[in-house]
């Protein structure tokens, strides 16, 4: 939505309260976030959200130009949407933390050595510093695990680190970082310990 340029409003849902199930209930007909209104028109699922919002933006592309770059883009997207299970159990989103010590398990190393595939790939073809030189929906996607690689302190090939590094350092991304550093709540059941060496 940022890099759409679009205004919108934002609603913090808390995770796991009883506040943020009263917001579910009234907002999420799915009872999972995110979800967009845009008038009468609700969306529950972020791969929709992010074709909707390509769509509506008329003054520039969320998807590569070239047909070919957008088919693959759009399956980046959809196997970041569908994928890679075992890195999101074992590696919870926290925007607040650097974990120290993880070791991925072997099914979670094979979920990072499959996107470090893709990203591997797009950059070379692309040569940045997007996936697919400019910014897509692709970037949106692969946010979140840009932000676990960092949290996790997971090693990357120097075109991958590049890659995260600037994810993380884009405008919105350090706004969502300062959003989550003045939060106060806390999910606990998502808070993965630091590996303690004796």
């Amino acid at each position: 939505m940022h890099h759409a340029q679009l205004d919108f409003n934002e609603i913090n849902v808390s995770l796991f309260t009883d506040e943020g199930a009263k917001l579910i209930d009234e907002w999420c007909p799915a009872k999972r976030v995110p979800v967009l209104h845009d008038g009468p028109l609700v969306l529950w699922d972020s791969l929709a959200i992010c074709e909707y919002i390509a769509d509506k933006v008329t003054d520039r592309s969320l998807w590569p130009e070239r047909t070919d770059d957008r088919a693959k883009a759009r399956a980046m997207s959809a196997e970041m949407h569908s994928s890679f299970a075992a890195l999101r159990e074992a590696m919870p989103m926290n925007c607040r933390r650097t974990v120290k010590g993880f070791t991925p398990a072997l099914d979670v190393q094979i979920d990072i050595n499959r996107i470090v595939q893709l990203f591997e790939d797009a950059l070379q073809q692309s040569n940045g510093p997007w996936l697919f030189g400019s910014y897509t929906v692709a970037d949106a996607m692969y946010a979140p695990v840009a932000s676990r690689f960092a949290t996790y302190q997971i090693q990357l090939p120097a075109l991958s680190q590049r890659y995260v590094d600037r994810t993380l350092s884009d405008a919105p991304m350090q706004d969502w970082y300062a959003a989550a550093q003045a939060e106060a709540a806390v999910i606990e059941r998502a808070e993965v310990p630091d590996l303690t060496i004796t």
